[in-house]
């Protein structure tokens, strides 16, 4: 007995949001507006997959010509927004595909017209979303969009789709930490017992009944038919005690929410476990309260598999009779509700009852309807293994070009970028450059102004010490002037008489003052320089032997004193002066035609 049959039909209604109650709520959903949907669907975050599930579940809810028409709109608004959304789109626009063709079909039983239109367009659909995804490198995104893709592919027979995609889907949700939903990893552990990947399919199942079990919205039902997955895979790889283990909390919490149905396969399952270990009397009892609890539900593929369970288990109890009355019936019951793998278990427990009978021909004949539908379900699951292992090189072959392309894309946008730095740094270079130049120059600029500036103020101050040097020089041979005269008035006037002792007093004063001392002199020589600049340099140069007092008299002839008034500045007499001149004369080597003020004047 597999893990489900109408159990599974409930479990697909969770998984889609197809509960018709669920979608009676919400059958007056007026928010349907394609530019706020475009929006959430454009957000880089988790609430863009919430949203994705929640316009699924509103547009299940309203006829195929709104639902269609608010795609197209959305589909003209989500233009420019970008791959995020245009991967999220495409997802839900093969989920209301799915839900207008795929759920009708399995819920009438009518296969469309247009069947292959429609898995051709879901395939596109999902395949460029899945392109997308990848080249998003947004392991998010190729999650949500994986495990969407995975969830619908068994819907038109793609079970290695079904198996890859809704398992890397829920490996990546693991990776990122996205919560995963418990009907996820249960739907995941039903696909992988389907292709006998068990181990696979234990692993996630024991997943699944851990996540109902801590969910608020746990349904006991689920978590029985995930603790149910679990057990036929320890089963069927004969690991019976791990299998009686969850059998057993299987039905316990069956019966205790008295759900007789999945209290009835539980047992059933369990009946076959105990047939395998050649205990057939508690088979038997286990197997024929699945049929009963089956058939009284009208569960008549469930019900006629266990009966033909029970007439094997008859037929290991030596119960041939029994055994065939059993089988018959079967047939019965899968005549009302096929199912290939069931019709399997049946022609082959029919064979053995015919053989153990003698009656060879209905051995033969039952045989033979075992070999055909044998080897089309080998098939269907070795067709299953190969497809999952295709779309696994398909998929890593994607993933890589994808890869490749992005690094490609990537190497050339590091190239522009290490392009468009470079210009900005040579311009930036260039820039500081000119910008130096011109802070040179305005620097050198404004040093040659601040130079000139400095230069004229030196002027300035040297014209002014000049003026002040002459004002000074004026004064003081003014004063020496002054005071010959006055020396000249006081003689004048004492001439031919006896001078008092006061007025000799002052005139030995006078007197004193006029004779240039070696202060007087220094101090007349500072001055006289800031006039004439380099006149005793000059001079000195010219006549290295020349004497202090040729100096000097070259120095006062230079101011064009008489020379009386420098007779009283010498502190001498008049003749003196002359031969002081007539000194300077030879020293000079004048000629007694020159000028000796002429020739002071130039030097």
């Amino acid at each position: 007995m597999t893990a489900t049959r109408k159990p599974g039909i409930y479990f697909l209604c969770i998984l889609f949001g197809l509960f018709p109650a669920y979608i009676t709520s919400l059958a007056q959903s007026k928010d349907l507006d394609p530019e706020k949907s475009a929006a959430a669907l454009s957000k880089n975050d988790r609430s863009s997959y919430d949203s994705l599930a929640s316009f699924q579940i509103k547009l299940q809810a309203v006829d195929s010509l709104q639902a269609f028409q608010f795609l197209d709109q959305l589909a003209e608004k989500g233009k420019s927004k970008g791959d995020h959304f245009q991967a999220l789109f495409n997802c839900l626009k093969a989920s209301v595909i799915y839900v207008r063709s795929y759920y009708d079909f399995q819920r009438v039983g009518k296969t469309p017209g247009n069947i292959d239109w429609i898995r051709q367009q879901m395939m596109k659909l999902y395949a460029s979303a899945i392109d997308i995804a990848y080249r998003s490198e947004d392991e998010m995104l190729t999650a949500n969009v994986s495990y969407n893709y995975g969830s619908v592919c068994i819907s038109f027979g793609e079970i290695g789709l079904a198996v890859m995609y809704s398992k890397n889907g829920i490996d990546l949700f693991e990776k990122i930490s996205y919560p995963v939903e418990p009907q996820q990893y249960q739907y995941l552990a039903e696909l992988l017992y389907r292709v006998r990947e068990y181990n696979e399919s234990i692993r996630y199942g024991k997943k699944a009944v851990t996540a109902w079990q801590a969910s608020p919205n746990e349904i006991k039902p689920f978590t029985v038919s995930s603790m149910n997955t679990v057990a036929l895979g320890y089963h069927r790889q004969q690991f019976y005690d791990s299998a009686l283990m969850f059998y057993n909390q299987a039905l316990e919490l069956a019966q205790r929410i008295k759900d007789t149905v999945w209290s009835g396969i539980v047992s059933g399952n369990m009946g076959q476990l105990f047939y395998a270990q050649g205990k057939y009397d508690t088979a038997y009892t286990l197997l024929k309260k699945d049929y009963n609890a089956s058939r009284a539900k009208g569960l008549f593929d469930n019900a006629g598999h266990s009966l033909q369970w029970a007439a094997r288990t008859n037929l290991a109890l030596g119960n041939k009779a029994a055994a065939l009355a059993e089988v018959r019936e079967a047939f019965q019951l899968l005549i009302q509700w096929p199912d290939a793998n069931y019709l399997r278990n049946t022609y082959y427990t029919a064979t053995q009852i015919f053989r153990e009978m003698g009656n060879y021909d209905s051995a033969f004949y039952y045989n033979n309807l075992w070999s055909r539908i044998n080897d089309s379900l080998e098939k269907v699951v070795a067709t299953s293994s190969l497809a999952i292992s295709k779309a696994k090189l398909t998929d890593e072959t994607s993933r890589y070009n994808i890869q490749n392309l992005n690094k490609e894309k990537r190497s050339q946008l590091l190239l522009r970028n290490i392009i468009i730095a470079s210009i900005v740094i040579l311009s930036l270079v260039i820039v500081l450059a000119v910008n130096r130049q011109r802070l040179n120059e305005k620097l050198k600029t404004e040093k040659a102004e601040q130079e000139k500036l400095r230069m004229e103020q030196e002027k300035l101050m040297m014209e002014q010490e000049v003026a002040s040097a002459k004002d000074q020089l004026k004064m003081f041979t003014e004063n020496i002037i002054e005071k010959t005269n006055l020396i000249e008035k006081l003689e004048s006037q004492i001439k031919g008489k006896e001078a008092t002792t006061e007025q000799y007093v002052i005139m030995t004063e006078l007197s004193q003052q006029t004779i240039l001392t070696e202060e007087d002199w220094n101090k007349f020589k500072t001055l006289f320089e800031k006039i004439y600049p380099g006149f005793f340099i000059n001079l000195k140069e010219k006549f290295p032997d020349i004497t202090l007092a040729e100096q000097r008299m070259a120095a006062l002839t230079r101011l064009q004193l008489t020379p009386k008034q420098m007779a009283s500045m010498l502190g001498i007499s008049v003749d003196s002066v002359h031969k002081t001149r007539q000194r300077l004369r030879q020293r000079l080597r004048i000629n007694p035609e020159s000028s000796l003020e002429e020739i002071m004047i130039n030097i």
